[in-house]
């Protein structure tokens, strides 16, 4: 369908560190995000690299028909780590908006820290 994350319209930035890896198994819509996910990682995790007493904190849920929580309230994982951690997953499958907005919600309230 046009809808899917697996097909390739979109595909991982190139000429990035881990350009080659993402792409190796998921160069479509999916290592597109995956590839935006790690830019992100990879700007906070130098910005706040040397400030004293910030950290921050991940969690990650992905939702196709079903959601699934990758990781919760990571404070340690590099961004190199975190994409070990995604590059696991295949979009197949619906979206369950609902699910996944209501486990979200969830895992933020689990979570919620008043430092973040």
């Amino acid at each position: 369908s046009s809808g899917s994350m697996s097909n390739t319209d979109r595909r991982p930035l190139t000429d990035t560190p881990v350009s080659a890896r993402i792409a190796r198994q998921h160069n479509d819509r999916t290592g597109a995000v995956y590839s935006s996910l790690y830019a992100f990682w990879s700007a906070r995790y130098t910005a706040v690299s040397g400030a004293a007493n910030r950290r921050d904190s991940y969690s990650i849920l992905l939702f196709n028909g079903s959601v699934t929580q990758v990781v919760s309230n990571d404070f340690t994982s590099t961004p190199d780590m975190l994409l070990e951690q995604v590059l696991r997953y295949r979009a197949d499958g619906g979206t369950d908006y609902t699910s996944a907005l209501r486990q979200t919600q969830a895992c933020i309230e689990v979570n919620w820290s008043a430092e973040r």
